[in-house]
């Protein structure tokens, strides 16, 4: 069952008698905790009806024999088993034993008033277990694995509804771009978006403009401005942008080396675009945001494939330059972006 299919029968108060939360979006996770303690718990006796317990710390037989006690005064008790180890391939994390067959056997028989949630830090499960399997029978087990594409840009839309706003999609495509799929920053970004394009009480929207003003920047997407700057003949923008990252601390090595990621995503789009390679296909190949891929072509569109093949040579040079100490780092990322305008200059 979809994470959001699970989330609807919660809202409508169908529980399961437990649930498997599993994969690496911890953002996710936390939210799907929060929704069914809301929903499950009373507050009034929250105290008595809702529990976490550490399986590094905790024998999980004491667990289950909490996960089969009535609740106290209410309708419904809420346990979580966290760091649930067992469940994975990974080494005991301390000496605590764990009784499992006491889980096997509370798996046949269930209690209707308990919903146990096995909180698993890992990125998966160990299928070869016999827990696992049994698991997958009888309990809800949900994969929370980062979010892409389609999955990524309705989560933003649908954020962006939660706090009064709306995005288009070509918008949204370019705030998950400029920040990625960390779900914690996005929300935090679109709060911030939202508020300040709001009118009274009328929800507002969140343009470009409004994108390119408030959201944050990572590195790489300075990077990325920083060749937009020289393709499009701005170099006293690149170098504003390059000196911008010096201040900020940024190591002219790592500078150099997603320069040459940038440089190289164009070369193998130059090369793959013109047989007939589509965007996503290219997204996927290249294990980039499509948005960034489309960028891409457009700014391939200015250089040749030797101008590319070119600076790319001169970006492998220089990097050993650098690593050697034969050249001043932050000279050599100047005479770099030099070194770009006179390729762009052949081709045009």
């Amino acid at each position: 069952m979809p994470v959001r299919a699970a989330m609807r029968d919660i809202k409508e108060k169908r529980f399961a008698p437990i649930y498997v939360l599993y994969g690496a979006e911890s953002y996710l996770k936390e939210e799907f905790i929060k929704l069914l303690r809301k929903e499950m718990v009373d507050p009034t006796y929250a105290d008595l009806n809702y529990g976490v317990y550490d399986c590094a710390e905790t024998p999980l037989e004491d667990i289950v024999v909490e996960a089969n006690t009535l609740p106290f005064l209410a309708d419904y008790r809420l346990l979580i088993a966290d760091n649930a180890y067992f469940l994975t391939g990974a080494k005991p994390p301390s000496k605590v034993e764990h009784n499992i067959d006491s889980l096997m056997d509370y798996l046949q028989n269930p209690s209707p008033s308990s919903s146990l949630i096995l909180h698993v830090q890992a990125d998966k499960l160990d299928e070869r277990k016999k827990l696992t399997k049994q698991l997958h029978q009888r309990a809800l087990v949900l994969p929370f694995q980062p979010l892409r594409d389609q999955d990524l840009y309705a989560w933003v839309e649908r954020t962006a509804k939660r706090y009064d706003a709306h995005i288009e999609r070509e918008n949204t495509m370019l705030l998950t771009d400029r920040l990625g799929n960390e779900l914690r920053l996005l929300v935090k970004e679109i709060e911030k978006m939202s508020l300040y394009v709001k009118s009274g009480d009328k929800p507002g929207e969140i343009t470009e403009e409004t994108i390119r003003l408030l959201a944050s920047r990572s590195l790489e997407q300075d990077v990325f401005s920083l060749v937009e700057s020289v393709v499009l003949g701005k170099q006293q923008d690149a170098y504003r942008t390059m000196y911008d990252c010096f201040k900020m601390g940024e190591e002219p090595i790592k500078l150099l080396a997603l320069l040459s990621r940038q440089f190289r995503m164009l070369l193998h789009v130059k090369m793959w675009a013109p047989r007939g390679y589509t965007q996503q296909q290219l997204a996927t190949m290249l294990k980039v945001h499509p948005f960034a891929v489309k960028k891409a072509m457009e700014q391939a569109k200015h250089f040749s494939e030797n101008s590319l093949r070119n600076l790319l040579a001169i970006l492998a040079e220089e990097d050993f330059r650098m690593k050697s100490g034969q050249t001043d780092k932050r000279l050599a990322l100047e005479m770099f972006i030099s070194k770009v305008a006179m390729e762009l200059n052949k081709v045009q």
